[in-house]
């Protein structure tokens, strides 16, 4: 069956279950002018020719996982919460519930040290620059988030610090227009300090921690382990954006709670 007529089809059933948008895994992805308020939103950058070669049981395994990838960006890209979304792919139409994507990535797990806005703030950040890296090619950073004054006890500033003196405003992770500033620091080595308000206190620092007592999946580096080492040692929480893969993974007390692909890019087609 050729993508025009799987996108078709699960335009059908998402009008027939009222859902919320179509996730198209398929190519070409066009504008359907007989789906009123049903966005078509298009997922790139994923290689699925592998699913020709799998049994239908891996088919829907597979694609129930890249689901829950496109799901969790649904929610933190698009403030979706709730309802159903339909998903094509070349050989599947699946129905999927937003609130797995929105429950895999609770944000209300860490309001006890972090506010959910600046934790949803910094999070979409992180992925925007796991996506985007800087000037064509990848980068590798980290946030840390909390009371800034025990942060600063824990690591040394390498660099002058291109936040000294800003005002509140212009410091502010929560405002998108700060963004481009602060993808532009993340080339820099070190990690970045963001206080309980979501204000960007430091750039280039480095922390002063140990990492005893922190295991993690191999293949992880320096960034990763100083990262947990310090949620470990201090009421904070960590993202991290590797610069392989672009991996964004969020830390709290030593450990990574949550591991998110960044490679999963949607846009609305309709």
């Amino acid at each position: 069956m050729n993508g025009d007529l799987m996108l078709a089809t699960a335009c059908e059933v998402a009008v027939k279950i009222g859902a919320r948008a179509v996730v198209s895994f398929v190519e070409p992805a066009p504008v359907l002018a007989d789906v009123p308020d049903i966005p078509i939103i298009r997922v790139q950058e994923l290689q699925l020719d592998v699913l020709k070669d799998l049994t239908m049981h891996d088919i829907l395994e597979v694609s129930e996982r890249h689901m829950l990838d496109a799901a969790v960006h649904l929610y933190l890209r698009r403030s979706l919460e709730s309802g159903l979304v339909v998903g094509v792919f070349p050989y599947a139409v699946i129905i999927y519930d937003i609130e797995e994507g929105k429950n895999f990535i609770n944000l209300k797990d860490f309001s006890d040290i972090v506010p959910r806005e600046v934790l949803h703030a910094a999070l979409t950040l992180a992925l925007e620059i796991g996506v985007e890296g800087r000037e064509g090619r990848s980068i590798g950073t980290a946030f840390i988030i909390g009371d800034p004054e025990e942060i600063f006890r824990h690591s040394h500033q390498a660099i002058l610090n291109p936040y000294q003196g800003q005002p509140p405003a212009l410091r502010d992770i929560k405002n998108r227009d700060n963004w481009e500033s602060v993808k532009e620091f993340a080339q820099l080595d070190g990690v970045f300090v963001i206080d309980k308000n979501g204000e960007v206190r430091a750039a280039g620092r480095y922390l002063d921690v140990t990492g005893r007592g922190i295991s993690l999946p191999g293949g992880l580096g320096g960034r990763h382990r100083a990262t947990a080492s310090i949620t470990h040692e201090i009421p904070a929480i960590g993202i991290t954006v590797s610069e392989s893969g672009g991996m964004v993974r969020i830390f709290r007390e030593g450990n990574c709670k949550i591991g998110i692909r960044s490679d999963i890019r949607v846009r609305s087609d309709g």
